[in-house]
C-alpha cells in the first residue's frame, strides 16, 4: 500500500467526508426471508379483507360474484 503525505493546501481541495457518504450511502440491515415472507402475508391479508368489504355492485365491476369473492378471501394466506 502506498501512503502519500497531504499538505494543508492540498487538504482543502479534497471533498469533505459528508459528500463521500452522501454519494455512497451505507447499506441498511440485511433482509432475510422472514421479513419478506411476513410482509407478503400481511399484504395478502389486507387485500382479502378489502375484497370482503366490497359491495355486490363493486364485485360485479371486477367480474366476481359474492361467492367467488368469499372463496378467494377465505383461502389460506400461503396460497395465491
Amino acid at each position: 500500500m502506498h501512503v502519500t503525505r497531504v499538505t494543508p493546501a492540498a487538504a482543502e481541495t479534497l471533498t469533505p467526508r459528508g459528500a463521500i457518504t452522501a454519494a455512497f450511502p451505507q447499506p441498511g440491515p440485511a433482509r432475510g426471508p422472514w421479513p419478506v415472507w411476513l410482509e407478503t402475508m400481511l399484504s395478502r391479508m389486507a387485500e382479502r379483507r378489502q375484497l370482503l368489504a366490497l359491495k355486490e355492485r363493486d364485485l360485479r365491476d371486477i367480474g366476481l360474484t359474492p361467492a367467488e369473492a368469499w372463496a378467494l378471501a377465505r383461502k389460506p394466506l400461503w396460497r395465491r
